[in-house]
Formats: structure tokens, sequence, C-alpha cells
């Protein structure tokens, strides 16, 4: 359509062909098949002007505003590839809210102020489709293959206490630790360990706080429940501020890998991109 609507507006077969890029009788070629598709003749031809005939004129009027469409269709979507825009939904453990996603997707709308986060902190998993994500934040192994997995990094734990506990207890050693009290989260009752180089140290008290998550188990130690394993990442505030001590600093527990998690078949789209790149920045640094 567009080849027709070019030589309507030029008159000349060879006008219409430079202005497209094509042979001449390219444009010739496509013009004759059009008439012959739609069984109407659309141009009188002279040897010095082609002239539309009334079917053609009708079908010119038409083209010019179906082309004038396709236009502003490209530009719009060329225009969202350059400058991502919409519904941006993410999902993300609860640990990783005010130190690591938060962060990086108010840069993005900084640079993208058009983009619309929806951001849910959950440590539950959520699945992708039935929750309409582009995009899920996920720390340990990946059962379900049905999604694509981009590794982002590692994270890794520390035991932390509060002052208070520390100054009520006294110094805590790996003799001393078992006789504290012990915030668990679900994945860490009863197997759980720390590392000093070739020395291991089992978490195991007999007075334990369980917790469903990392952020209630750091509150529940800065609250002087008890000592606690969680993501570093998580509490290096607490700890720059004063809220929090770490225990024993040369254990350190598990490092557990982080995902990102899509259902894109294709390219994934810029802003996912980019997001993933921030955030694979972010794990390569200590955490």
């Amino acid at each position: 359509m567009m080849i027709f609507d070019e030589v309507a507006k030029t008159g000349s077969f060879t006008k219409a062909a430079e202005a497209l890029g094509h042979t001449k009788s390219a444009v010739s070629q496509y013009i004759s098949q059009l008439e012959a598709d739609l069984g109407v003749r659309l141009l009188n031809r002279s040897t010095r002007r082609l002239n539309l005939t009334s079917a053609g004129q009708q079908l010119a009027r038409r083209s010019e505003q179906l082309v004038s469409m396709l236009s502003v269709s490209v530009e719009e979507v060329v225009s969202q590839v350059a400058a991502p825009q919409g519904r941006l939904a993410i999902t993300a453990p609860l640990a990783f809210d005010t130190g690591l996603v938060t962060p990086l997707i108010a840069e993005l709308l900084r640079e993208y102020p058009k983009l619309e986060p929806e951001l849910t902190f959950t440590d539950e998993r959520l699945d992708l489709l039935t929750h309409k994500l582009d995009l899920a934040i996920s720390v340990g192994m990946q059962k379900d293959s049905s999604y694509h997995a981009i590794l982002l990094g590692h994270i890794s734990s520390i035991l932390v206490a509060s002052p208070e506990f520390i100054a009520r207890h006294g110094t805590i050693s790996p003799e001393t630790l078992p006789q504290l009290p012990l915030i668990t989260l679900p994945w860490q009752q009863g197997k759980t360990k720390v590392e000093k180089k070739n020395n291991s140290l089992a978490l195991t008290s007999t007075a334990v706080v369980k917790i469903n998550t990392s952020l209630g188990a750091m509150s529940a130690a800065i609250n002087g429940l008890g000592v606690a394993l969680v993501p570093k990442i998580l509490v290096n505030q607490a700890i720059s501020d004063g809220r929090l001590q770490q225990v024993l600093p040369d254990y350190n527990g598990e490092h557990r890998q982080v995902y990102a998690l899509h259902s894109y078949q294709q390219q994934l789209p810029l802003v996912i991109r980019l997001l993933v790149e921030r955030l694979k920045l972010r794990f390569a640094l200590p955490l």
C-alpha cells in the first residue's frame, strides 16, 4: 500500500521508485499486481504522466490514511524502545526492598519518568503469569523450569544481635552461642550452620524464636530477642547506625544464589534488560 500511496502522490513510477529505493520496473509490477488483485484499474497510464482513475482516487484517500496511521504506530514503537514507559511489575523478597530494588527503580524512574513501577515485596514466591509480573527476583535453587532464570549473583548471611542483648549476655563465643536464644527462619530450623575456613558451627539452641521472614528476624534481633542469621544486605544499615552488631564476624552463613525470573520467549524489553544488568552490577559488590 505504501508503494501505491507514493505513486499516487508523485504521479510517476520513476519518482516513486526513487523515493522508496525500488526499481521503476518493480514499482510498475506491484501496481499491476494490485490492480489484478482488486479487479479494477487504478491508473490511467500515458507516456508523460500517470492519472488516477475514480477507483484509484478513492483508494488513494484510504491508503494515505493507512500509511499515516502506520507511520504513527511505528514512531510510537520506536519511541517506546528508545524511552521505556508504562507498567513495570516486579516482585522481590522483603530483604531486597530498601537496600537493593527500590534504589535501582528510583534510578530508572529518573531516567525514564513515564515508567509505572508496581513493586511487590514478599518472601512468598509469586507466579509470574498468575500475578502478571514482568520480573521476579528469587533466592535459592529454582525448581520451576517453565521460566527463564538469569543468575544475578550471590548473597551471604551473618550473625547479628542487638547491643543490649550482647551487653546482657556478655561476649558471645562459639561455645556460648548454643546456650543463647536463637532467631530462626523456616529454612534454617534444625540444619543451619556457619563456617570459618574449615571449621563449621551448628546453630542449635534450646531457646528458639521462629519467624517467617528475614525482615521479621532482623526486627526481632533489634528488639533483643536473640541472635539471628540474616542476609548481610538486609542488616548493613542497622549495623551502621548501631541498632545491631555482628556476632562472631569470622563465621559466615551460607552463600545463596539470586536469580531474576522472566517468561519472555524473545529478547527482553529494554527496561528489563537495564534492570537486570544493574542488579548484576549491584550483586558484584560486597553484600
